[in-house]
């Protein structure tokens, strides 16, 4: 092995170490995203909410499982396996910019529409899926207790399951609205979104160039020790 491709080998190791963990990263991400939507699935109201968390998770898991098998190739030598990894790097960098670029033109949209549900779950008195709702996120009402009106402010409001509980005064008035809550949820995880999938997409840029000289320098010398015989 020859300077060159040692030191591109040395790099891309440690880069596909960092790429198994980025990987992992997001299929936590995704799986949390999921998690505390999931709970308000079951009411049909907020599926369109689940295609970003599901992009992230399989995303997440298609870098993890390209970063192993970069890693492999790498250990084996195989120029043939190090080109087919920079193949799947680079389908992987664009994904992802298509995936970054979607999130950063259609924030704003996004939230509006994540605001415009949670309205739509209080103005068709869907309170079974407003309950869920205010125990996920610690909220009371569309924007507030005050909205109930005359209405007993239900047990969601104080964190319980159960609407039917008692919820003191004392709990409930301090209660953000979910509204404002929910679209704050969605708000903080794009910007992580948007920004941590910037960095990725320069990061898979620049594994694609390494990877390509590498796989190069991997065919020169194969093609050199064919010579020599």
């Amino acid at each position: 092995m020859g300077c060159v491709s040692g030191i591109l080998n040395f790099i891309l190791y440690i880069v596909n170490i960092v790429f198994l963990i980025v990987g992992i990263l997001l299929i936590v991400l995704g799986s949390i995203m999921l998690a505390d939507i999931g709970r308000i699935d079951g009411y049909g109201a907020v599926e369109s909410t689940n295609t970003i968390p599901i992009c992230i998770t399989v995303l997440g898991g298609l870098i993890f499982i390209v970063s192993f098998f970069g890693c492999y190739g790498l250990f084996r030598q195989s120029a043939c396996m190090t080109g087919a990894y920079t193949s799947m790097i680079f389908v992987l960098f664009i994904l992802q910019l298509v995936l970054t670029c979607w999130v950063f033109v259609n924030r704003s949209a996004f939230l509006q529409d994540m605001g415009r549900l949670v309205t739509s779950l209080w103005n068709n008195n869907d309170y079974d899926a407003f309950g869920v709702l205010e125990v996920t996120f610690g909220c009371c009402g569309n924007t507030g207790y005050i909205e109930y009106g005359s209405q007993t402010v239900p047990g969601t409001c104080c964190g319980y399951s159960s609407r039917q509980a008692a919820c003191p005064f004392s709990i409930y008035s301090s209660k953000p609205g979910c509204n404002g809550e929910f679209v704050d949820f969605w708000y903080d995880n794009m910007d992580i979104i948007r920004w941590s999938g910037l960095g990725i997409v320069i990061f898979e840029l620049l594994v694609f160039i390494f990877a390509g000289a590498l796989t190069n320098c991997m065919r020169q010398e194969n093609a050199g020790r064919q010579v020599s015989a």
